[in-house]
C-alpha cells in the first residue's frame, strides 16, 4: 500500500505530461482503494513497480538494483515520509506567506519562493492604498502629528503578537501619536468575523478597547460562548451585548471592513499606515520607533 500512495502522487504529476504514466496512476488509485476497503491489491502493483525500477537501474548499477529490490518496502516508506514532510512544509510556508508576507515566519527576511512566484512583498506593499481612521476606534487626538492606522484581524496570531507595539508607542509618545485599529477579518481564521462583530457590540457600550484586548488574550481559546463570557467578565450589560451579537447587528459592517481591506490591496495582517506610509508586519518595536521619530521630525519642519 505504501508505494500505492507514493505512486498516486508521482504518476499523477507525470500523467499530466505523458499518457504512459496515466495507467500507473489508475493502478495506484485502484490499489489504494482496495487497501482502504481492507482488501488485497489484486493488481500486484507494488511488485510490478519493484521489478520495473530494479530492472531499469540494473542496466547502470546491478549492485544498486539489488539493494533497491531487497529494500523496496523500506525505501517506499522513506519516500512517503519525505513527501509528507515536504507537503507539510509547503503548507506551513504558504500559510506564513498569506498571513505575514514571508513563508519563513514572522521574524524572517530570508528568501521566500512564493515571493518569486507571486511577486515581491515590496511590490505588493507599494501597491496598497492607504486607509485612514474613517470613524474607527481611535486612541489619541485627531490633531496628533503622527497618525497610526493598524489593519488587523482578532484571530490572526501575528496581529496578536504586534499588540505590544501599540502599548509601547502610546506610552512613549503620548499625545504626539494617535492610534486607530481597523478590522479586516481574514476568512481562513476561525471566529474572525464573529470576534469583529462582538468588538463592535462592545463599542456600543464604550468598552471597545478593553474587549479588544481580551479578544487577543483569549485568542487561542476562542468560542462563541467565550465572546459572551468576555462581556460578563468586563462587567458589561450582558443583555444588551447578547441582543446585539445574537442579532448579527454588525455582520454587514464587518463584511464592508473586509471588502475595504481587499479593495485597498491589503494582503496580510497586521498592515500599518503611519501618516500614509505603508508597512506590512513591522517586526520589532525599533521599527516603529524609527518610523514615528522620522514622521515627528518631518512634522516639525512643515
Amino acid at each position: 500500500m505504501v508505494f500505492c500512495i507514493v505512486g498516486l502522487v508521482i504518476f499523477g504529476i507525470l500523467g499530466i505530461f505523458s499518457a504512459k504514466y496515466r495507467r500507473y496512476f489508475r493502478e495506484s488509485l485502484h490499489c489504494m482503494r482496495r487497501q482502504l476497503m481492507l482488501k488485497a491489491c489484486d493488481t500486484q502493483f507494488d511488485q510490478e513497480m519493484k521489478s520495473k525500477i530494479s530492472a531499469k537501474i540494473s542496466k547502470k548499477s546491478p549492485s544498486l538494483a539489488r539493494f533497491i529490490f531487497r529494500r523496496f518496502v523500506l525505501l517506499s516508506w522513506i519516500l512517503l515520509i519525505i513527501m509528507l514532510v515536504s507537503v507539510a512544509s509547503l503548507a506551513y510556508g504558504f500559510y506564513n506567506f498569506v498571513a505575514y508576507g514571508n513563508c519563513n515566519g514572522p521574524d524572517s527576511n530570508d528568501f521566500c519562493i512564493y515571493n518569486a512566484l507571486l511577486g515581491s512583498v515590496e511590490d505588493k506593499t507599494a501597491a496598497i492604498k492607504p486607509l485612514g481612521p474613517d470613524g474607527n476606534p481611535t486612541i489619541g487626538s485627531s490633531d496628533a502629528p503622527v497618525k497610526i492606522v493598524e489593519v488587523g484581524c482578532f484571530s490572526c496570531p501575528f496581529t496578536k503578537k504586534a499588540e505590544t507595539f501599540r502599548k509601547q508607542i502610546l506610552d512613549k509618545y503620548g499625545s504626539n501619536v494617535s492610534f486607530t485599529f481597523r478590522i479586516m477579518p481574514l476568512p481562513y481564521h476561525n471566529f474572525s468575523s464573529e470576534t469583529a462583530e462582538a468588538a463592535y457590540c462592545a463599542l456600543d457600550q464604550n468598552r471597545y478597547w478593553e474587549y479588544h484586548d481580551k479578544l487577543f488574550e483569549y485568542q487561542g481559546n476562542m468560542s462563541i460562548q467565550k465572546l459572551h463570557d468576555i462581556a460578563a467578565e468586563l462587567g458589561m450589560d450582558t443583555t444588551k451585548f447578547d441582543s446585539c451579537f445574537d442579532s448579527n447587528k454588525y455582520a454587514e459592517k464587518v463584511k464592508k471592513d473586509y471588502d475595504a481591506g481587499v479593495a485597498a490591496g491589503i494582503f496580510a495582517t497586521p498592515t500599518y499606515f503611519v501618516n500614509d506610509r505603508t508597512f506590512v508586519g513591522l517586526k520589532a518595536f525599533s521599527d516603529f520607533e524609527n518610523v514615528v521619530a522620522s514622521e515627528m521630525e518631518a512634522s516639525c519642519h512643515v
